[in-house]
């Protein structure tokens, strides 16, 4: 006992402690409560909100479960029923799809461009390019269209197939502006470029005709096809602004005579034939370059040629010498002069044609003859028109004055030469006109208008219009003036003519007689030499003059352009 009493205090001490620590860790927790209470209220109340949340939520999913399971069994119709539904495997296999078209989107835009691009390129003349679209459309269809069709005859690609239809398309639009190009101004080497893109569009066209089993035939046809194609370009090219159009500009004013050309028009007219034959050597030179040096090795592709440029010149020859020379250029023409230029020029036209194959030479007489002598024949003609007139207006008003001259001429046998006397240089040349004439103007204009239309044969000599011409002087001139004496003879001969006429009425009556003695013993002999010289005929004057008893034949040195006045 006295032990436990003498020990000291130290368990009492710490149950005390502890007591106290402890006592001040809850005033510390009630005062840190205190201070935190408003935190500990909102956490309180969020969590209430939250499980109410959860709870409704749950309560949503529960009684969605049923819908879930309605549309379960919707997805998963069996297809054996014969129902139009979709599977989950075909949706999966759907959106797969979507998703390699997604990653190929590039492509499928590039794709979508061909068209538009192949339309540039046929705009902006990149025949390269737009050949080289082309022929990737054909693989676009081998791969994608032809090869699945085979395999699944229900399957329709449809993008491919709409950009296929599409390029073929401008495909037509590039063969109509190639063989545009072919109707303008193109040189050899555009030529060739051209017709080289045209080949490449029918190779286009034969590659995707492959199953064809003749294929040669096909290609030979193409190959005619395009010849045909690039003459009647060139044709459009050739009537074009140029050429024999441009004679348009020489037609004579309303006002003017028919028949005449005014002043320049002329150097048109030559101008207009010299580029006809240009243009028509060009193109036959062309034609010969591309198809006939390029033709297949087989003598047939070469003979279609050679034959399809035989027809294109005969028919630009017809068409040059009756549509364009004959109706249009030659009826303007009123002088020998530019008719000898134009025969110069379309004879060398001829000539230049003959180079390829083509000359026309031996049709161009029958072309200028009818002109030659209507120029020529036309000068006679008016003579004897101003010839009558000049007799019928003096036999009307009864003056004789205009029909003989008081004046004292050279007589005419002081120049008189025996016809066998006569030098080869002085039978060449037309024979001077007997000055007598002077002393009956009428006359002497006659046979000015003779020798005018003389000179205008001499300017452009064609051997085969003397027959001709020498039938129109002795079967319409001569007998016309004949006629023409005769009438006025008869006229003024007529009963009561010197009451009617006055004073030189008798004038009159012996004047007329002069006039036809003249002619008849003077100018119609004259006329004949002179025309039988122009013609070249020398031994007709000989054998005349023979003939007529030695008769001198009065002759002179006379130059191109003699008259009697």
């Amino acid at each position: 006992m006295t032990e436990i009493s003498n020990s000291p205090p130290t368990d009492i001490d710490e149950r005390a402690l502890t007591a106290a620590e402890l006592k001040a860790a809850e005033d510390k927790l009630q005062s840190l409560c205190a201070t935190h209470a408003a935190t500990f209220v909102a956490v309180e109340r969020r969590g209430g909100g939250l499980t109410a949340s959860l709870k409704n939520l749950l309560s949503a999913l529960n009684s969605s479960l049923p819908q879930v399971g309605e549309s379960k069994r919707c997805l998963e119709i069996d297809s054996e029923e014969g129902k139009d539904g979709e599977t989950l495997s075909s949706l999966a296999e759907k959106h797969r799809l979507r998703r390699r078209t997604l990653l190929q989107h590039s492509s499928l835009l590039e794709l979508l461009e061909l068209p538009s691009l192949m339309d540039a390129c046929v705009r902006g003349h990149l025949y390269e390019e737009g050949l080289s679209i082309a022929s990737f459309a054909n693989t676009l269809e081998r791969k994608h269209l032809l090869t699945l069709d085979k395999k699944d005859e229900k399957n329709n690609n449809t993008i491919v197939e709409n950009v296929v239809f599409e390029v073929r398309k401008r495909e037509s639009d590039l063969r109509r502006d190639l063989v545009n190009r072919l109707r303008s101004d193109v040189t050899m080497p555009q030529c060739l470029e051209i017709v080289t893109a045209l080949r490449r569009l029918n190779g286009v066209e034969l590659e995707r005709g492959s199953e064809v089993l003749d294929l040669e035939k096909m290609h030979q046809k193409m190959e005619w096809q395009l010849q045909v194609n690039f003459l009647e370009a060139r044709d459009i090219w050739l009537e074009g602004n140029s050429s024999m159009n441009n004679v348009g500009f020489a037609l004579p004013n309303k006002a003017k005579k028919p028949g005449s050309l005014r002043k320049g028009s002329s150097e048109i007219l030559l101008d207009s034939i010299d580029r006809y034959r240009t243009r028509c050597f060009e193109i036959a030179t062309q034609f010969l370059a591309i198809f006939r040096s390029t033709a297949t090795s087989s003598a047939v592709s070469d003979s279609h040629a050679n034959q399809m440029l035989s027809m294109w010149t005969a028919r630009r020859i017809h068409t040059f010498l009756e549509d364009h020379l004959a109706s249009k250029c030659l009826p303007l023409i009123s002088d020998t002069a530019t008719l000898r230029d134009a025969l110069e020029s379309v004879s060398f036209f001829a000539a230049s044609m003959g180079r390829v194959g083509a000359d026309f030479s031996p049709l161009i007489q029958s072309i200028f003859e009818p002109n030659l002598v209507t120029i020529v024949t036309s000068h006679w003609a008016e003579g004897a028109n101003v010839f009558e007139n000049t007799l019928k207006v003096c036999r009307d008003t009864g003056i004789a004055s205009p029909l003989h001259s008081s004046r004292e001429f050279t007589d005419p046998l002081e120049n008189e030469v025996s016809v066998g006397d006569l030098s080869e240089s002085s039978r060449s040349k037309t024979p001077a006109p007997p000055r007598q004439l002077l002393a009956l103007p009428p006359l002497a204009r006659l046979v000015n208008a003779f020798l005018i239309g003389l000179n205008e044969l001499r300017r452009c000599l064609l051997a085969s219009t003397f027959p001709k011409v020498r039938s129109y002087f002795e079967g319409e001139f001569v007998k016309k003036v004949k006629s023409i004496l005769l009438k006025n003879e008869r006229v003024v001969l007529t009963p009561g003519f010197l009451h009617q006429k006055g004073e030189d009425a008798g004038k009159l009556r012996s004047v007329a007689m002069e006039l036809k003695e003249e002619f008849d013993s003077c100018v119609e002999p004259y006329m004949t030499g002179a025309m039988e010289v122009a013609l070249g005929s020398f031994g007709t004057i000989e054998k005349n003059a023979i003939e007529e008893g030695g008769e001198s034949v009065i002759l002179g040195n006379a130059g191109e352009n003699d008259d009697p006045i």
